[in-house]
């Protein structure tokens, strides 16, 4: 009996050890400056790092004679800076000039469709002898860093004292002797992670400012093969919009109604038309069918283009043309002011037909000459799919 009980006992302390865990510390739990745990800054760090962001070469005119050239995900674009940066290069109690006459050439500021007209992303350009101007010990030395994220000989990821998270970037090309600093502060979202999210997709962006052998080729661009490079919070944004579409879609627009959102590089035009729904008229097939190119007035059926998105823009007798057929949805098409002056003023757009058993719509946004920018290609995409 007793060695019966011994064998149990035995086996009951086994049983118990292979169930015991092992219980590891995680830092982010305890330390009020990261806000999640550590084991959740590094996973998001990871699905940022493994994104395939399809990237274009973007050229800034800096005078009449020169230029900057830097790339930058497709959904990206820069516009001339002109504040001072949020990180101190620096000693902020020192006037004199920085060591062996360092000058700033540009400071451009890296926005996308969503993004404040002073968004905290910035590039500054400039000329040294030195490579290693603007080294990461001087940023760590001249601003206060709470809690440092990552760091190495160029690159500095931190939290500020105000729990703000910012980055420091810097590139050095000896041939030119020129420098590029990234400096980025990411906005307060609601969500620890989205913060997270959006600095470690800054910092992507960063690492890739001279990727020139990247550039992805405009032809092969849709919206499916963007999208999976496309930083979680600009996502977001962009579905807050075509999910209002799609709900207009299919409950609100009524016959030749029309809805519109506009923002500073990124508008959409939805409108039903109801005589197209009778007719069954798709106008984006007769455009491109007639190959027509004429004055707007001159268009040979119904239509509300004049009165509606173009309305402000142009007039009867302005000039309207197809360009080409993106898609069986979609249309590229131009338009330009028929005002007697050699300038060119062609502008260029994108009218996507959506059939619904609610009727005929068509979505419009203003696009590049070639009609492959992030709204075209996310209006392409939703006149198909009604999402994106």
């Amino acid at each position: 009996m007793l060695k019966i009980y011994s064998t149990f006992l035995l086996f009951g302390l086994l049983f118990l050890l292979s169930c015991k865990k092992e219980v590891v510390k995680d830092d982010g739990y305890t330390d009020p400056a990261l806000g999640i745990p550590q084991t959740q800054i590094d996973s998001i760090r990871k699905a940022e790092d493994q994104k395939q962001v399809l990237l274009k070469k973007v050229s800034y005119q800096t005078d009449s004679a020169s230029s900057v050239e830097i790339m930058l995900p497709v959904s990206n674009y820069v516009k001339e800076y002109s504040f001072s940066p949020g990180i101190n290069l620096t000693d902020p109690q020192k006037t004199t000039e920085t060591k062996d006459e360092t000058t700033y050439t540009q400071g451009l500021n890296i926005q996308n469709d969503f993004s404040d007209s002073s968004s905290d992303e910035v590039v500054l350009i400039g000329q040294s002898n030195s490579p290693d101007v603007f080294p990461v010990s001087d940023i760590k030395e001249f601003n206060e860093t709470e809690k440092i994220l990552s760091e190495d000989k160029n690159s500095l990821l931190y939290i500020d004292a105000f729990g703000h998270k910012k980055l420091y970037y810097r590139q050095y090309v000896p041939a030119t002797k020129t420098y590029y600093l990234y400096i980025a502060e990411v906005p307060k979202y609601s969500s620890e992670k989205l913060q997270y999210a959006a600095l470690y997709s800054i910092y992507s962006k960063a690492k890739h400012l001279l990727s020139f052998d990247k550039e992805a080729l405009p032809e092969n661009l849709t919206w499916e093969k963007v999208k999976p490079g496309i930083s979680e919070v600009e996502l977001k944004n962009y579905n807050v919009y075509y999910n209002s579409l799609q709900k207009e879609l299919k409950y609100f627009l009524k016959n030749n109604d029309s809805t519109e959102i506009r923002k500073d590089h990124f508008d959409l035009y939805l409108y039903r038309d109801n005589v197209h729904t009778q007719k069954a008229m798709d106008q984006t097939a007769l455009i491109a069918d007639s190959n027509f190119s004429g004055h707007f007035e001159d268009l040979p059926f119904e239509n509300h283009l004049i009165s509606g998105y173009f309305s402000g823009k142009f007039s009867n007798d302005d000039m309207f043309a197809f360009v080409r057929r993106l898609s069986s949805n979609s249309i590229l098409v131009s338009a330009k002011n028929d005002n007697g002056y050699v300038n060119d003023t062609t502008e260029y757009f994108i009218i996507s037909s959506i059939k619904t058993p609610k009727g005929q719509f068509y979505l419009i946004s203003k696009t590049n000459k070639d009609g492959n920018d992030m709204t075209a290609l996310m209006n392409d995409y939703f006149s198909k799919h009604l999402k994106i």
